[in-house]
């Protein structure tokens, strides 16, 4: 392939076979109004004669820099423009790759719709897809209010995770911010061969955690640091994306899976675009569709049947963008509900007109035991009645040696078995009876509990699970509070060692459906490592801390202090 670096754009010069189907190529260098050069491939139908068409747009930073991103069959075949552009610092396109500019994504897909209303082979009306980051820049795009964008579908898309690899509760995303964040950094100094398993070389374990980039034999990773330093005060990122949503005037497919990380931030992508975006349509228009998929796609084909995959989404998402590019003012899909998802426990399909669906009311189900919550065969107990005079719980958080996720392996694990996970005595496990009868749960679940801490600061962490007859303790969700955040994500607050403060856990949404004989479980233990990062307990600058101390956690569940999760029940 020529040279993109060095010349701003090229006339047609290849003929290329997607599948079997032909098309046309075009490969532009475009400026942005920095003056970097972000490359842009774009194909056209094989008999394409200059009459203006439509055009379906993807801007990844995924793109190698020794081969193009082909079509797909499909897209080839429809009678539309199919353009990829690589984000700057990545595949060919120039500049640094750095996630954590608020506005820098969203500058750079204007300087697109800019340079695309001047050609004459478009018609006016691009619609956008993707997953992931690729799902992120579609929220960017459609900050811009560019006129010409009909529809975007973005897919397992976070809203704030990749600007900081923040949680909501305070904490980080540990995983992400090593594996993604220095892969990507790689892939732009090295190119995609040989890269390097950060976990093998001990980088996930290594502190202080501003080190870590040199831990992965890197000098100095600036997108990493940027990362990093945006985790002392959390709260700008995790609120940024709620401004901007009352200017959307774009209508959305917005859709996730329940194991997927980004599953929270998903869901309150398509509540803040119903409630709030700018314009009817858009919010008349927006759908959700959630079902049983990680990050890649279907997990667990065991459990929920290899038919639920995302085909019928696909389907779906063709006939939304397809049709919005071909009449913007006509709901594409009228046959779709607003809500689609997948019911784990009944596995089937169901469909809503509001999430949570109609029919849903917040009960507390209660923590208690007589002090030996530790492991699955403690007394440790969740029911619907209020505590009396009960003796706490006790565990000790130890960094050093943190509770796990996954089984302490970076692999997207699905609807797996905790059950080995809840013979830790740093672990609590709290579990109501076999139910009786279907208990159906769709919607938000929270944790609201008291606790003090032996040192200055650490993290909870809270795990729901579902218990099968056989015993199984199959994962459904998992959320943490750093200590120091409990008040304010935008001012840390250390704690007064041993005394009594409360806290909530946003355990993100669920839809699970217990038959009778299955058991709801909750486990409070003190990290989630490798997914999420461990708190060293010191009260320390967390990304310099070298030195790892054990916190004494109690969890206290009587009449003046209740611990209580909040679930989401439907009548049925």
């Amino acid at each position: 392939m020529a040279n993109t670096q060095n010349k701003d754009q090229y006339d047609v010069t290849n003929t290329i076979s997607a599948f079997d189907t032909s098309c046309d190529m075009r490969v532009r260098m475009i400026k942005c109004r920095d003056g970097v050069r972000l490359h842009t491939a774009i194909y056209f139908p094989e008999d394409f004669d200059g009459t203006p068409l439509p055009a379906l747009l993807i801007r990844t930073p995924y793109c190698s820099g020794d081969r193009l991103l082909l079509p797909d069959k499909r897209v080839a075949e429809q009678k539309i423009i199919y353009i990829v552009q690589s984000c700057r610092g990545t595949g060919f396109s120039e500049g640094n790759f750095d996630p954590t500019g608020l506005d820098t994504e969203k500058n750079d897909v204007e300087d697109l719709f800019l340079w695309l209303d001047k050609q004459s082979w478009f018609n006016g009306r691009c619609a956008m897809f993707g997953g992931s980051y690729t799902g992120w820049v579609q929220w960017c795009a459609a900050r811009t209010g560019w006129d010409g964008l009909v529809a975007i579908s973005p897919k397992v898309a976070p809203l704030y995770a990749c600007l900081g690899g923040t949680l909501k509760g305070g904490g980080i995303r540990h995983e992400l911010v090593i594996n993604w964040v220095l892969n990507l950094y790689h892939r732009r100094k090295f190119g995609f061969s040989n890269l390097p398993d950060y976990e093998k070389m001990g980088v996930l374990t290594h502190l202080p955690l501003s080190d870590c980039d040199c831990a992965a034999g890197y000098a100095y990773a600036e997108p990493f640091h940027n990362i990093i330093s945006n985790m002392e005060t959390p709260g700008k990122l995790l609120d940024f994306h709620k401004g901007y949503f009352p200017e959307l005037k774009v209508p959305a497919l917005v859709s996730g899976g329940w194991f997927d990380p980004f599953r929270d931030e998903t869901i309150e992508s398509f509540l803040l675009m119903k409630s709030s975006a700018a314009t009817e349509k858009a919010r008349k228009l927006t759908r959700l569709y959630i079902g049983p998929w990680e990050h890649a796609g279907l997990v667990n084909s065991d459990l929920f049947g290899a038919e639920n995959n995302q085909d019928e989404l696909i389907a779906i998402e063709e006939r939304f963008l397809y049709g919005l590019m071909s009449d913007p003012d006509t709901d594409p899909v009228p046959d779709i509900p607003v809500v689609r998802y997948f019911m784990i426990g009944e596995n089937r399909w169901r469909d809503a007109d509001t999430w949570p669906p109609a029919g849903v009311q917040s009960k507390n189900y209660y923590l208690h035991s007589n002090g030996k919550a530790n492991t699955l065969d403690g007394d440790g107990v969740l029911s619907e009645d209020a505590p009396g005079n009960e003796k706490f719980d006790t565990y000790i958080s130890d960094p050093a040696n943190p509770a796990l996720s996954c089984g302490g392996k970076c692999l997207p694990l699905g609807c797996y078995d905790r059950s080995e996970d809840e013979k830790r005595t740093d672990t609590l496990v709290y579990t109501t009876k076999p139910v009786d009868k279907a208990l159906t749960l769709a919607g938000k679940v929270e944790f609201h509990f008291h606790a003090s801490a032996s040192t200055p600061d650490t993290d909870f962490c809270a795990v729901l699970t579902m218990v099968t007859p056989e015993g199984k303790s199959l994962f459904l969700s998992v959320g943490e509070i750093r200590a120091r955040f409990r008040n304010s994500r935008d001012q840390a607050e250390l704690l007064v060692p041993g005394e009594i403060y409360e806290y909530t856990i946003d355990l993100s949404h669920i839809a699970v459906k217990l038959e009778p004989g299955y058991a709801l479980r909750l486990e409070v233990c003190g990290h989630y490592f490798p997914l999420f990062g461990r708190n060293p307990n010191t009260g320390k600058e967390l990304k310099d801390d070298t030195e790892l101390i054990s916190s004494t956690h109690c969890i206290y569940h009587d009449a003046a202090h209740p611990s209580f999760l909040v679930l989401p029940v439907m009548a049925e």
